[in-house]
């Protein structure tokens, strides 16, 4: 009888040690290999890894799907710039998640359908509508570089023995190596004429935005989102590759431009903009004419970028950045993380989402010493930890869920919980390094903050691909100038704008004009009383067809074009400005409107 009793409590304890909720940081990988999910490396964090499981299961069944994919098993992730079309960025998050979570069959779908859109320098053009439709041409290097990394995942599970070799015959290891390649030939700015996209009187290795930029003719300065720097996987590929030297050199140089970026006058915050020149300077683009120069959309996803960095390789440079990012988010407080930040720490507005919620937490958990900061929304207090950050992360949400914000914000729970392994180190048996709480400082306790619903039902997040053309143009033909999908546009124009004469102004500008096609961009001032939604018209003069437009929803009936507002940039305030921009074709003359109307009124329109 007692050896019976004996047994019974042995089978309960061990029943409760497999309750997943009792998994926290001294919780070890699974039985089976460290090289399978859960990897529950050291990070500090006490969580659930049902909620990790739960986050992926949602957005997989949400976000990827068979349906006019191809057949023949091919998978594709929806969104970004809308429900019924495909972004490169999105595959990468699907096949890098995909890896992580030990999802061979869907990693292997969301290959095939990439693999059916590479572009003639092997990377992913960036648009998809349906199968074979290019809606934007060409690669965004954001997307390439999770794509890449899911494939060295997969490759070394193969070659370790813990995933079968691939059903649909793929070459995890030979697809990862041309990859990564690709991504170090054309889209870094190498010192000297190539690639085409970049300059040809660069310092060397800045990172470019993707291989369809004419930055001689568009950007003189250079060109850098920073939220495409991802140093931790860069070391990745130069040791998978073979070529070290040549990836710890763009780590380098891009950790130069961060800097430069971070030392500007005013900036107190040590953010960086969405776009860099190649001095540091923040770099004008004609689809954010404020924005541009603001922590937001893109640019947050710089601090979770470098936090990886930290993480596998407790490299100076990421040590140095994250102290400071991560010093200014715990200085505001995650509880009162806003979207967007101007260089000197003020918010823009007074919108709050777990995109930038997760972002602001990896730079929380990820700085080993952070410093009180004193600029702007930081009050000179470090308020956060990082089990805080992480419980803000989780108790905030976008339902349903969203292509990108929840993308985000299990990227983020996955690091902070030691979820986002360094699959290759892990495999030649490279011990992590864990990630301390901050001791310099003491930081006041605080209760689980209670969930956020971060966007109001059925709001799209605008994705942040780079956008490139919409079109392959014929060998020796200039590429149009590229023009993104649907960044967010500024609704209204800082206090100092004071409106001008007549109720609306507009301007139509033709940017590029290759003889059969062109792209413009259109920029709306209102005079008059705020506008909670807008509707732009006009009427051709000649046969221009609009064949692709971003911010906006365009109808078009012969020669009669009318655009709406997107939904999330439908509020001009007065004296505020919105803007879209448009991609067409014509055969003859494509001269300008001579009349545009907002809301059924006349505007005056620039010459």
């Amino acid at each position: 009888m007692l050896k019976h009793r004996k047994m019974l409590l042995l089978v309960a304890l061990l029943a409760l040690i497999s309750v997943p909720w009792l998994q926290s940081k001294s919780a070890q990988g699974n039985n089976v290999s460290p090289l399978l999910f859960p990897y529950n490396q050291p990070s500090g964090i006490n969580y659930n890894v049902t909620d990790l499981t739960q986050a992926w299961n949602e957005w997989k069944s949400n976000m990827i799907t068979a349906n006019n994919a191809g057949g023949g098993n091919r998978l594709r992730v929806m969104g970004g710039v809308d429900s019924s079309s495909t972004v490169s960025e999105g595959q990468g998050y699907g096949i890098l998640f995909a890896s992580i979570f030990d999802d061979q069959n869907t990693l292997d779908g969301l290959w095939l359908f990439t693999r059916d859109h590479l572009d003639p320098n092997g990377l992913m053009h960036w648009h998809i509508g349906n199968p074979g439709q290019l809606r934007g041409s060409y690669a965004a290097t954001d997307g390439d570089e999770d794509i890449a990394l899911g494939l060295v995942n997969a490759c070394v599970k193969v070659r370790k023995g813990v995933w079968q070799p691939s059903s649909n015959g793929l070459d995890y290891c030979g697809l990862a190596t041309t990859m990564i390649n690709n991504i170090y030939t054309y889209e870094v700015d190498h010192p000297g004429s190539s690639p085409i996209a970049g300059l040809p009187n660069n310092p060397g290795n800045e990172l470019l935005p993707g291989d369809g930029w004419n930055l001689t003719r568009d950007y003189p300065e250079g060109i850098v989102n920073l939220s495409y720097f991802s140093p931790g996987y860069f070391t990745v590929f130069g040791k998978f590759t073979g070529k070290t030297s040549e990836w710890e050199a763009v780590n380098s140089r891009n950790y130069e431009i961060t800097n430069l970026a971070q030392s500007r006058p005013g900036n107190c915050s040590k953010l960086v903009p969405n776009w860099n020149q190649y001095d540091g300077d923040a770099q004008l683009v004609s689809w954010q004419p404020e924005e541009y120069a603001w922590w937001s959309y893109d640019a947050a996803r710089f601090a979770w970028r470098v936090a990886v960095d930290k993480a596998w390789y407790n490299t100076a440079s990421s040590r140095e950045t994250m102290n400071e990012v991560g010093g200014f988010f715990s200085s505001v407080g995650i509880e009162n993380v806003q979207a967007r930040y101007r260089m000197n720490g003020t918010s823009v507005d007074n919108y709050r989402g777990v995109f930038f919620v997760a972002n602001a937490a990896a730079a929380i958990w990820a700085a080993p010493a952070a410093q009180a900061v004193n600029c702007g929304a930081a009050t000179g207090q470090l308020k956060t930890t990082p089990q805080q950050a992480y419980n803000m992360v989780l108790a905030t949400k976008d339902s349903p869920n969203s292509y990108y914000v929840n993308a985000w914000r299990l990227m983020s729970m996955l690091l902070l919980t030691g979820n986002f392994p360094n699959i290759y180190e892990l495999a030649n048996g490279v011990t992590p390094t864990s990630t301390p709480l901050p001791t310099n400082t003491t930081v006041p306790a605080t209760s689980t903050p209670r969930p956020t619903n971060v966007l109001p039902t059925n709001t799209t997040v605008p994705a942040t691909n780079t956008p490139v053309p919409t079109n392959v143009l014929p060998t020796n033909t200039t590429v149009p100038t590229i023009r993104p999908t649907n960044t967010p546009v500024p609704t209204s124009a800082p206090p100092t704008n004071t409106p001008v004469a007549g109720a609306c102004q507009i301007s139509y500008t033709i940017n590029n004009d290759w003889g059969s096609g062109f792209t413009a961009d259109v920029s709306i001032r209102n005079n008059g009383a705020a506008i909670n939604g807008w509707n732009v018209a006009w009427t051709f003069a000649g046969n221009q067809q609009i064949t692709n437009l971003w911010n906006g929803v365009v109808s078009q009936t012969g020669q009669n074009v009318s655009v709406t507002s997107a939904g999330w940039n439908g509020s001009i305030a007065s004296g505020g400005t919105a803007s879209f921009g448009f991609q067409g074709t014509y055969s003859g003359s494509n001269p300008k409107p001579s009349s545009i109307s907002l809301n059924g009124t006349a505007c005056s329109v620039a010459p």
